[in-house]
């Protein structure tokens, strides 16, 4: 019986093979900066793997020259989401990433700043393309970290790595994250199709394995404990994100973020 995912607005799906398959971000366009529709969307296809018996390995990457820029950087005044669905969005999509049953692969090309960075601590591969990079700006728009990264971020490279993001705000390349632990190898190819191809390759070897062995493998390295803790943190992370989202210092600097990225005919994203 054929493989029949569902057809979403901002995700598309490649099968792989009958085990493995591609999503890609499918807004360009923005650098696949999310809105509240990806959320949506990125949970039901993660959802619908996760319940598809014969997918084992899920790939994720990104259309275009990025990978996830963030989210997208509009004020409910101006038409944007709420606070509160935000969160609410946000904190849906973890509960379905965090503890995902089944082999989570990142294919991270060009960009992957914010939340498309914050999240990739719940792949069990992290591959990133010789062109790529990792910014997670809080404190520079006056915010505060989300995705539980306050932990994560830590938790995998070291509290002296994770102030450089976290704090800092610095940009930071494939090469250092992958010194400092966050990211699996990176790939010596600039080319986007050639290094999605690449991953897809090493996706297709995994899903090809003995099925017992590969589900074994990722149950044997379950970080249940961790998973508490990371929730814990996200739900410190929500309260102070609500506080400061409220304050005119972050209002300010997303209204001022949000005018450059419009004058420059770009969608605005963190």
């Amino acid at each position: 019986m054929p493989l029949s995912p569902p057809t979403l607005q901002t995700i598309e799906f490649d099968l792989l093979s009958d085990k493995a398959v591609l999503l890609t971000y499918n807004q360009p366009k923005i650098s696949n900066a999310f809105t509240l529709q990806q959320y949506y969307d990125l949970a039901t296809a993660l959802t619908w793997a996760r319940d598809t018996e014969p997918i084992i390995v899920v790939v994720l990457t990104g259309a275009g020259k990025h990978y996830c820029a963030g989210k997208v950087l509009q004020s409910p005044d101006a038409g944007g989401p709420t606070i509160d669905q935000e969160i609410a969005a946000g904190s849906a999509l973890g509960q379905v990433l965090q503890g995902y049953p089944k082999i989570l692969i990142a294919a991270v090309n060009g960009a992957a700043i914010g939340w498309g960075c914050t999240q990739l601590w719940n792949f069990d591969l992290v591959y990133a393309s010789s062109v790529a990079f990792f910014q997670t700006p809080f404190t520079r728009l006056g915010f505060v970290p989300e995705g539980g990264s306050s932990y994560t971020f830590p938790r995998v490279m070291g509290r002296p790595h994770a102030m450089r993001m976290l704090l800092g705000s610095e940009r930071i390349s494939a090469k250092e994250m992958y010194v400092s632990g966050f990211v699996t190898e990176v790939i010596d190819e600039a080319d986007r199709e050639r290094f999605v191809a690449k991953v897809c390759e090493k996706a297709r070897m995994i899903a090809g394995y003995p099925e017992e062995s590969v589900k074994l493998v990722k149950e044997l390295t379950s970080r249940g404990a961790e998973i508490a803790e990371l929730r814990a943190a996200s739900e410190r992370e929500r309260v102070a994100l609500s506080r400061v989202l409220s304050g005119d210092a972050a209002k300010k600097m997303m209204a001022e973020f949000a005018g450059k990225s419009k004058s420059k005919k770009e969608g605005s994203k963190l």
